[in-house]
């Protein structure tokens, strides 16, 4: 009977790899980890600019454009809506 042949879906196998990374005798073996520099924490000014300044920015920017619109179109469907808004507390 003739010998039946691997399915192509199949993989084919492959050496563990250990044994196809293994580093020939009398050299350290490289790591790819120790190419990279160690990762340094973030700080004081990072977590303030990420956590303060930018959050500070966009609420700002969002109340001070409606307060230019408040007060150059006071009769606008926008200092309508936030005075109705407002009334309701």
């Amino acid at each position: 009977m003739a010998e039946s042949k691997p399915s192509p879906n199949v993989p084919a196998k492959r050496p563990p790899a250990a044994a196809a990374k293994a580093a020939p005798a009398g050299k350290p073996a490289a790591s790819p980890a120790a190419d990279e520099a160690p990762a340094k924490p973030e700080g004081r000014l990072a977590w303030f600019v990420g956590w303060v300044l930018v959050p500070g920015v966009l609420v700002g920017g969002i109340f001070g454009g409606g307060a230019a619109l408040g007060a150059h179109n006071p009769d606008g469907w926008f200092p309508r809506t936030v005075m109705w808004v407002a009334s309701l507390f």
